[in-house]
C-alpha cells in the first residue's frame, strides 16, 4: 500500500509539472531549464558547484539542526530534500542513519541517486508536497534552490512545505548571498538558471508571510584570506571593502511552522 501511495503521489507531482510547463509556455517566457541545458547541467554542477566532499563539508553542520528537530520513533523519512541534486546532503543523511528523501525534476540527477541507493523521486518540489499526508515531516530542506524560482512559485514552495511539516517541524533554505558583491554581481549569474539574486531580508520576509516564525537568517561560508598575505592588519576602509567582496558568499534561512 505504501508503494502505491509513493506512485500516485509521483503521477500527482509529474502532473503538476507539465502544468507549470504549460504555463510558462502560454506566458511566453523562454524557460532556461529547458531540455538542451538540462541535459548537460550534471555535468555544469560537476564543474562549477565544487567537489562533492567541499560540498558535504559544507552541509555537515546543519546536522545539528536536523538533530534538534527529528523525531526518530516516526515510521518512513521525515526528511526530505527538494532540488536534491547530486544528493550530497542525502547521501550525509543516510550515513548518519537518518531516513530522507528526495526530490527533483532533472532526470540525470534522480537517475545517479537512485544508483547510489538513495530515495530520490522525480517530481514538481510543489507537487509533491503539496500531496503529502499534512504533518508527515519533520524538516524541509532546500539547498541552491530558491535562486531558480519565480516569487509566486516561492510562496507556493513554502505554503506546500508548511502544510507537510507538523507543528514544531523546520524549514531549512540555502542560497547564495548579493551582500557580496562579488556574488551578487558576477558568480550568481553563472547559472544561467539563476532567476535573481535573493537578499537575505527578501527571503526571510517571504519565509514569514508564508505562516513560519521563528525566522533565523545564518551568513555562511566568507572568503576571509587576506589581499595581500604579506601585508598587516587591514584598516577600518579594507575591512569594510574585503567584506563586501569577500565576505559571506552563502546564506542560510531557518524557520518553523508553529
Amino acid at each position: 500500500m505504501r508503494a502505491l501511495a509513493d506512485r500516485v503521489r509521483e503521477l500527482e507531482a509529474e502532473v503538476g509539472t507539465l502544468r507549470a510547463e504549460a504555463a510558462a509556455r502560454e506566458g511566453g517566457r523562454e524557460d532556461d531549464t529547458g531540455p538542451r541545458f538540462a541535459a548537460v547541467y550534471a555535468q555544469f554542477a560537476d564543474r562549477f558547484r565544487g567537489s562533492r566532499a567541499e560540498v558535504t563539508a559544507k552541509l555537515r553542520p546543519y546536522l545539528v539542526d536536523v538533530g534538534l528537530v527529528l523525531r526518530a520513533e516516526e515510521p518512513g523519512p521525515r526528511v526530505l530534500d527538494v532540488g536534491c541534486g547530486r544528493a550530497e546532503w542525502l547521501t550525509l543523511l543516510r550515513d548518519e542513519g537518518i531516513a530522507a528523501r528526495g526530490v527533483d525534476a532533472n532526470a540525470d540527477f534522480v537517475a545517479a541517486g537512485r544508483e547510489g541507493g538513495l530515495d530520490v523521486v522525480q517530481a514538481d518540489a510543489v507537487a509533491y508536497l503539496a500531496g503529502l499526508e499534512e504533518g508527515s515531516l519533520d524538516l524541509v530542506t532546500a539547498f541552491h534552490l530558491v535562486e531558480h524560482l519565480g516569487t509566486e512559485t516561492l510562496l507556493a514552495l513554502f505554503e506546500a512545505a508548511r502544510h507537510a511539516l507538523r507543528p514544531g517541524g523546520r524549514l531549512l533554505l540555502e542560497t547564495p548571498d548579493p551582500t557580496n558583491l562579488t556574488m551578487g554581481a558576477c558568480n550568481f549569474y553563472l547559472d544561467p538558471t539563476h532567476r535573481s539574486p535573493m537578499p537575505p531580508a527578501l527571503t526571510s520576509f517571504l519565509v514569514g508571510a508564508s505562516g513560519f516564525s521563528d525566522v533565523e537568517v545564518r551568513k555562511l561560508h566568507p572568503d576571509d584570506s587576506p589581499l595581500d598575505p604579506e601585508a598587516g592588519p587591514p584598516t577600518p576602509v579594507e575591512a569594510l571593502v574585503v567584506r563586501a567582496l569577500r565576505g559571506p558568499r552563502d546564506y542560510a534561512v531557518l524557520a518553523v511552522r508553529p
